[in-house]
């Protein structure tokens, strides 16, 4: 089913939030099942692995450009982000028959592998590569872009909180009705408060929408808007509460379920791979100094991720690492 809906947002190019949500609807009721799956979780994920890029303010999405990339420590694989138009795919599924004969005489350098299915979105796209300039040659050959560690890359250049707090403009007044703070901890990450969460505030809070929820952080008596994996980051770094742990035996990063990473640090992370992040059991340590709750053990992890880009993603974050066996 997600490779039909990124094949169908890859031929229709943009478009609003309601005529996704009625096709991811078309599509659950196709299937003649029902999924787990929010259509709202359904285009996050298209947006942390890259395929798509959303406004979810306008309420608008679009597609992002086809291109392949290569990976730090894949075994010389390179992964296909973004658009899927049908004529790209065939034509890298058979690129030994290409009527181009430059690109047919690359197809021994660069193979493309059979999809990689996985649960919450589109199937992984790979190809092998002997060279990453035949990669290079082919990309040029098709028209499409060709990145060498795009991941690598995009973490050199992830914003600050600051940066992702007022790319919204600031709101003065109330942020709307039945507000709620973000708690120190406990089994509820969102505690109600009472009266209109005026300023003078401090902190991270979340205000009732129609359908919907606004996430605001304030400082004193501006409240900057900004998306709930931004606002809640905000409030650690300033609690100085540490929750990205690291394995740096097995190469992954693990990040609690209720406090994921912003979207473009876990599309950072996502294209080490290509692979969303998946739900995982952890005990977390407890390191000395400040740090989070012990209580979240409900992790999502990223995989093929090095130390060095751990500690950078995370001080991007303004967030200690915490290392784990």
């Amino acid at each position: 089913m997600h490779d039909e809906l990124l094949l169908w947002c890859s031929e229709r190019g943009a478009g609003s939030l309601d005529a996704f949500r009625d096709t991811y609807a078309w599509l659950e009721k196709r299937q003649q099942k029902s999924s787990a799956l929010d259509w709202r979780i359904a285009l996050y994920n298209l947006q942390v692995l890259g395929h798509a890029e959303v406004d979810w303010e306008a309420r608008t999405w679009s597609v992002t450009p086809p291109v392949l990339t290569t990976m730090t420590n894949s075994g010389g694989h390179a992964l296909l982000v973004g658009q899927r138009p049908l004529w790209l795919m065939q034509r890298l599924e058979r690129l030994h028959e290409d009527p181009d004969s430059d690109i047919a005489s690359l197809a021994q350098s660069v193979m493309p592998l059979p999809p990689f299915w996985q649960a919450d979105g589109p199937s992984v796209r790979l190809v092998t590569l002997a060279d990453p300039e035949d990669c290079r040659a082919v990309c040029e050959a098709l028209g499409i872009a060709f990145e060498d560690r795009a991941a690598d890359r995009l973490a050199l250049r992830l914003p600050r909180f600051q940066e992702m707090l007022a790319e919204r403009g600031i709101q003065q007044g109330p942020g709307g009705i039945e507000p709620q703070k973000m708690s120190e901890g406990g089994s509820d990450i969102w505690t109600d408060i009472e009266g209109h969460g005026q300023p003078p505030l401090h902190g991270a809070y979340r205000y009732q929408r129609y359908n919907t929820h606004r996430y605001i952080y304030w400082i004193g008596m501006s409240g900057f808007i900004a998306d709930k994996r931004t606002v809640i980051y905000a409030e650690l770094a300033r609690a100085g509460r540490w929750v990205l742990r690291y394995n740096p035996l097995r190469r992954e990063l693990y990040a609690p379920n209720r406090m994921q990473l912003p979207h473009l640090h876990a599309r950072a992370a996502v294209l080490r791979s290509g692979l969303l992040p998946q739900l995982t059991a952890l005990n977390p340590q407890t390191p000395p100094g400040r740090q989070s709750n012990s209580e979240h053990k409900s992790y999502v992890k990223y995989v093929n991720i090095d130390e060095p880009f751990a500690r950078q993603l995370a001080e991007s974050l303004y967030q200690e690492l915490q290392l784990v066996s």
